[in-house]
């Protein structure tokens, strides 16, 4: 589903050039579970930035359903994460003033995606066990809450790959458990699930483990 060859992207420092992410090689197809770790700094970010098309890699190439998207319009991209890619950022990043209901509809329709938006919402709020907090604002949600509804987000138009940054970071146990398992279902059902942590409790056998140092990346 997703290859990535060579990828490579550079940044300076005080007059100094170093490769946030080195010459990487990387593949994941659908029913997989990637996990990622890495200490911070190691690249991961980047590495997600530009296989979202947030940021766009210096050298090398992406390819997505075997079509080269690395230098896609920054207008493809975003069909792009509209429609086959969602790109969960770390923390929960909901806006205030919106519900919930809200928070996980507008930015789809915002892209002209509106096929039936609320039910399948509705249906993932029910699996979260969140559906009677659907016109809750988030100021009234827990931190492990709002986590779940902007994975809820990220998932509500049916995506064919998932990135999630660091989605537990700062959760409990039992969030953690719940989204490793809503991950886990989904991947079950084709998706491609990709996430970085530095929790090695989230890694349960069957899923495919990378590690990222110095922006490069092996197998571990």
């Amino acid at each position: 589903m997703l290859k990535t060859l060579e990828l490579t992207k550079t940044f300076s420092r005080q007059d100094r050039h170093f490769d946030a992410v080195h010459h990487v090689d990387f593949s994941i197809n659908g029913g997989e579970m990637v996990v990622l770790t890495g200490p911070s700094g190691c690249g991961k970010s980047t590495f997600f930035h530009m296989i979202c098309g947030i940021t766009q890699a210096d050298s090398g190439s992406i390819l997505f359903d075997r079509e080269d998207i690395s230098h896609y319009s920054a207008e493809q991209w975003a069909q792009l994460r509209a429609s086959k890619i969602s790109y969960i950022l770390q923390g929960d990043s909901l806006l205030p003033n919106f519900t919930v209901m809200e928070n996980i509809c507008l930015p789809h329709r915002l892209c002209g995606n509106d096929s039936d938006l609320e039910s399948k919402a509705l249906k993932l709020l029910k699996d979260f066990g969140l559906e009677a907090m659907a016109n809750d604002y988030p100021t009234n949600l827990s931190g492990g809450e709002r986590r779940r509804v902007a994975i809820i987000r990220a998932f509500v138009h049916d995506p064919k790959l998932i990135v999630a940054d660091e989605p537990t970071s700062d959760l409990d146990e039992e969030n953690t458990t719940l989204i490793i398992d809503f991950f886990q279902q989904q991947a079950k059902q084709g998706k491609a699930i990709l996430i970085s942590t530095h929790d090695l409790s989230c890694v349960r056998p069957g899923m495919i483990r990378y590690k990222m140092e110095k922006g490069q990346m092996k197998k571990a």
